[in-house]
């Protein structure tokens, strides 16, 4: 087994272990813009299970920026990508988490994600609303 595969089994296994600690978190993706730049309503909210952690932290990136968050956000279960011309994907910073607690917040991609060389996303989806 490749150090890949052992990875996707290891996040396999969390995902399964710790089921009972995911909430449902609602995901509305960024669907893209109109002719004139504006954009377009978002998708129809979509619930995916996660690990959640509220609470306010800082953190500082790699450029030396400070960013104060509200929440970390980790998908174990892959995230499929939406499509839209434009969209970072699986997860864009336009679209829209809200939380069960109705939390939601900008969204601030979590640097030096390790990526599945055989699908080409993430292993786990991480992102911190702001």
């Amino acid at each position: 087994m490749g150090l890949a595969a052992a990875i996707r089994t290891a996040v396999a296994a969390v995902n399964e272990q710790t089921a009972s600690l995911q909430v449902p978190v609602m995901h509305e993706a960024w669907v893209g813009a109109d002719a004139l730049g504006d954009d377009l309503p978002l998708a129809a909210p979509v619930s995916r299970p996660a690990l959640v952690q509220e609470g306010v932290l800082h953190h500082k990136k790699p450029d030396g920026q400070v960013i104060t968050t509200k929440a970390r956000i980790s998908f174990l279960v892959p995230v499929e990508p939406n499509g839209a011309e434009g969209r970072q994907e699986p997860i864009d910073p336009r679209d829209r988490i809200t939380l069960p607690s109705g939390l939601t917040g900008h969204i601030v991609e979590v640097p030096g994600v390790l990526v599945d060389p055989a699908t080409g996303r993430p292993y786990v989806s991480t992102v911190w609303l702001a």
